[in-house]
């Protein structure tokens, strides 16, 4: 779909809304708070390992969640649009290739696990849930329900509003962790590339994102409201939880 079709068509608009919607959404005036503070001073040792356990404890349902519901999508229009609904769910697919790493040379999580130990926090540590801030568990409990049994319109806008938090959360902390000597972090650091990788990526992922609604919303119409309220539901605890990490981390 053209970038003229994308906004003239019932559905292309109701995607620009709805990415819209999640812009304007308080959980980004959460994260952003946060940011803000992430650049001001370098996290000691437990702060580093709050933050690190809390990203490993909401994302731990993810990738696989995701790979689920391209096949979803493509089960749900197949009957509406037997020629492209394959289409539709590829972009959602498409993600998950990244997370996979099948771009690159491992999956996102392991670049995550080399990231966090490089900054001397080992894998067993991140892992653990008990490490983690409380809403990070619960936000990563209700993706695992989203992702592979709520209603593929409702996983939808949960899976947006993830992709356009995504692109805020790291081009913002690619510049803080390049920003303190303490780190011991460089743009050609292998460790590096978790943060290298999500800013190359997630920009295609949210016009890949903006694109999928606005075709399975052209075939479902009806499918709006649920899909709206995937990306409240999302957004709601990820607002909680970054709220939560600002208090823990910067009081």
């Amino acid at each position: 779909m053209d970038a003229a079709e994308k906004i003239t068509s019932r559905g292309g608009l109701d995607a620009e809304r709805i990415c819209d919607a999640c812009a304007r959404h308080a959980g980004l005036a959460a994260l952003h708070a946060f940011n803000g503070h992430l650049a001001s001073r370098p996290l000691t040792r437990q702060e580093l390992r709050l933050f690190l356990a809390s990203l490993a404890a909401f994302n731990r349902h993810t990738i696989g969640g995701i790979a689920i519901l391209a096949g979803r999508l493509s089960d749900e229009v197949l009957p509406h649009l037997p020629k492209i609904g394959h289409e539709i769910g590829a972009y959602v697919l498409d993600a998950a290739v990244d997370e996979y790493g099948l771009r690159e040379s491992v999956t996102h999580v392991e670049l995550a696990r080399d990231f966090a130990e490089y900054l001397g926090i080992p894998c067993g540590e991140v892992e653990a849930t008990q490490n983690a801030c409380p809403a990070a568990v619960k936000l990563g409990d209700a993706l695992f329900s989203w992702y592979r049994e709520s209603p593929a319109a409702f996983a939808l806008g949960v899976h947006t509003a993830s992709e356009v938090t995504s692109a805020h959360e790291f081009v913002a902390w690619h510049d803080a962790f390049l920003s303190f000597p303490q780190y011991r972090l460089t743009r050609e650091l292998p460790a590096f590339e978790y943060m290298r990788a999500h800013c190359l990526h997630e920009p295609a992922h949210i016009n890949h994102a903006r694109t999928c609604i606005g075709r399975y919303l052209d075939a479902l119409p009806a499918h709006r409201r649920p899909l709206a309220e995937g990306a409240q539901a999302y957004l709601d605890l990820y607002e909680q939880m970054f709220h939560q990490l600002d208090r823990m981390i910067f009081n």
